[in-house]
């Protein structure tokens, strides 16, 4: 099996990225009408978030999009609250705090109406403003990137954390290939590979496809589980099970981009 260029992976345009995210919208509302009793309340990896509260940073990044007031209105609060916390997990750690004890029932109904409304805001939002950008860690970012891309992407690993949580196996849904492709293209494209040496990235399971990262000739080759390596990636799995060339290994284990 060849591998494909990551560079040339190309972005998913607002279409095929419209199908990504109400795949993972649908995902989520079926995993939060499954849970029951104390399973909200199961203790995450993502700063002490629980279960309910990571639903709640959901419906706040959908509330984001509705209400573009709210975004900035955090964004302070939180540097206000969490003066130590970098900005964006402030931001976030205080769209989790304002849906903090919400009961379930209210949970699941805000979660639909809210990414309801989000979905419909985002298609009829136009081009000048989807080419409104932001900047995230250093990294400017148009608002159409981070409602095409990034709200799918935390919507599907948000989901595997809540899967590890409750002990449940993690059904990477019918477009992971694609959706992990667009995270492998930033990987390349964007400044994350930085000075590593070009590989070959095989990642296995679900999702899996074989990729090749940087410009020169591939030093080696690295295989990893892509649900692990996407962990990986965010910052929530220091330790990941990477065989292969040690150059590639090395180059694979240490790379980390915001999620």
């Amino acid at each position: 099996m060849f591998a494909v260029l990551a560079g040339e992976i190309g972005r998913a345009d607002r279409q095929r990225s419209k199908v990504h995210r109400d795949s993972e919208i649908q995902a989520w509302h079926d995993l939060l009408a499954s849970l029951e009793g104390t399973e909200w309340h199961r203790r995450t990896v993502c700063d002490a978030w629980d279960v309910a509260d990571i639903a709640g940073h959901l419906i706040g990044q959908a509330e984001d999009v509705i209400k573009p007031w709210s975004f900035p209105r955090r964004f302070r609060k939180g540097k206000r609250v969490y003066p130590g916390v970098p900005r964006f997990d402030a931001h976030m750690m205080v769209q989790a705090d304002e849906h903090r004890g919400t009961p379930p029932a209210e949970l699941r109904a805000l979660f639909d109406r809210t990414w309801g409304k989000a979905t419909r805001a985002i298609a009829r939002n136009p081009e000048l403003i989807r080419r409104v950008t932001m900047n995230v860690e250093g990294l400017p970012m148009a608002l159409g990137y981070v409602w095409d891309i990034l709200l799918a992407r935390d919507l599907w690993m948000h989901r595997d954390d809540v899967c590890q949580a409750l002990g449940r196996p993690f059904d990477a849904g019918p477009y992971a290939e694609e959706v992990i492709a667009q995270v492998v293209y930033d990987v390349d494209t964007l400044p994350f590979w930085g000075e590593r040496p070009a590989i070959v990235l095989e990642l296995t399971g679900q999702g899996g496809g074989i990729y090749r990262l940087g410009r020169d000739e591939p030093v080696g080759r690295a295989a990893v589980d892509a649900v692990s390596y996407m962990r990986t990636l965010s910052g929530r799995d220091d330790s990941p099970v990477v065989s292969g060339d040690p150059v590639a290994v090395e180059a694979v284990a240490t790379c980390r981009m915001p999620f």
